[in-house]
């Protein structure tokens, strides 16, 4: 399961420096179109449109480097005053939770593509984009972190029944309460 969780994050990260290149070339291509509408009178509105997909594509891909770092907004007023055990089982709940959400959000994604694909589709724009091509690479970006997901459900359900709770908070509690996650160390 470690050799699993090590691939898992190592491609996650992976995936945030490669869409996180997206935003900067959005940033610098957004930029550009400003400079030169300011000057020239000039713009490119296919840069705006192509930014919204970058910007959903990437945030997508982003969301399970953000599960491995334990970095997703949860409420800990009550959580931080629990036992090591109690929270535990409460980082599995919310690995449920969230998987559940993620679930339904993909499936939806998946039921967009497959309209797409059916009527194919394309933006009402001056480039025509044929919708497929970013909805196919949100709806990768959403699947994969479903499989993260789940996996981790797995990984924290079988290191509780082992009775491993401290491993549970390294890996899938909140950090300011369980301490490093071993992506850190």
């Amino acid at each position: 399961m470690q050799g699993l969780y090590s691939l898992l994050y190592r491609f996650s990260r992976f995936s945030v420096w490669l869409f996180g290149a997206g935003y900067l070339l959005i940033a610098v291509a957004t930029t550009g179109d400003v400079m030169m509408r300011s000057v020239f009178g000039i713009s490119t509105p296919a840069i705006y449109e192509i930014s919204e997909y970058v910007f959903a594509i990437a945030t997508t891909w982003g969301f399970a480097y953000v599960l491995f770092n334990r970095a997703h907004v949860r409420i800990d007023v009550v959580y931080q005053r629990l036992g090591a055990r109690l929270r535990a089982w409460l980082d599995l709940a919310s690995l449920l939770a969230l998987g559940a959400f993620v679930a339904v959000l993909t499936w939806r994604a998946w039921l967009t593509l497959d309209e797409t694909l059916l009527f194919g589709s394309r933006s009402r724009t001056a480039l025509q984009t044929p919708l497929w091509i970013p909805q196919s690479i949100w709806l990768a970006g959403l699947a994969f972190f479903l499989l993260c997901l789940i996996f981790m459900a797995i990984y924290v359900l079988l290191l509780l029944l082992r009775g491993q709770v401290q491993r549970v908070g390294q890996i899938a509690g909140i950090p300011h309460v369980s301490g490093p996650a071993e992506s850190d160390a």
